[in-house]
């Protein structure tokens, strides 16, 4: 079962991923905070972690910076303005998996699955 993690000060831009999530019985546990994340990432076994790219207390790029050197193997997705090419720039060499629009919805979702599970494809080989 995957298990997600959503850090978003505001979390009313995201009901359509957090139904899409759920509609796929996958648990998506929402938090206010980098700061939180980073405990929950740390006390708990996430699979993907959805980050806002900007929270009150710390940017999408050092969340996701202090959450790779706590579990290198999670998943991370941010949510972003940046035009394609700015956004490779800035998270070029963190493993990010995917760039979400500003409201993600069930297409971005189903996205983000068929390329997670393309992944277990070729790490099963």
């Amino acid at each position: 079962m995957i298990t997600a993690l959503l850090a978003s000060s505001d979390k009313t831009h995201f009901s359509d991923m957090i139904d899409a999530f759920q509609n796929r019985s996958i648990r998506i546990d929402p938090v206010q905070t980098g700061s939180l994340a980073l405990t929950l990432i740390a006390q708990s076994h996430y699979n993907l972690l959805i980050t806002d790219e900007d929270l009150s207390d710390m940017s999408a790029k050092t969340l996701v910076e202090r959450t790779i050197t706590l579990n290198p193997f999670i998943n991370c997705v941010v949510v972003s303005r940046l035009s394609h090419k700015d956004f490779h720039e800035a998270f070029e060499g963190l493993g990010v998996l995917m760039q979400f629009p500003p409201e993600p919805g069930t297409t971005d979702v189903q996205k983000l699955l068929d390329h997670l599970n393309k992944i277990q494809l070729v790490t099963k080989k």
